[in-house]
């Protein structure tokens, strides 16, 4: 049987593998080169944009179930963390019941501001 310790390293190296991935796509984003960064098979709702899924977001939604799936191992708490966020600001961006929308720019600013407040 694996030792906490070691699923603790584990979990640390992969929220900094996450962090450090996801900082500099969000950051394209948010000088607006990627207005698709939250459109992800999962979480789309948008037809026309079914095949127009953001190949980095999909492997960080998986990085980040990774990380969720351990931390419930581990008994750890998620709110709140990158790997948590991701998902809901996805589901965000998708969110059909707000008319106005959300756009990806401003979404991934505030998810910026929020990872740079925040630990993983």
């Amino acid at each position: 049987m694996v030792s906490k310790a070691k699923l603790y390293a584990q979990l640390d190296k992969m929220e900094d593998e996450l962090k450090l991935r996801i900082v500099p796509h969000l950051e394209n984003a948010a000088k607006g080169k990627n207005d698709l960064v939250f459109s992800t098979t999962e979480f789309n709702p948008f037809p026309h944009l079914r095949f127009e899924a953001d190949s980095e977001t999909e492997s960080l939604i998986r990085l980040g179930r990774q990380i969720l799936g351990l931390r419930e191992k581990l008994g750890e708490d998620a709110s709140g963390t990158i790997a948590e966020r991701i998902c809901w600001y996805c589901r965000e961006w998708g969110n059909t019941d707000n008319h106005h929308g959300k756009a990806a720019q401003g979404l991934a600013l505030q998810f910026l501001e929020e990872i740079s407040g925040a630990g993983p």
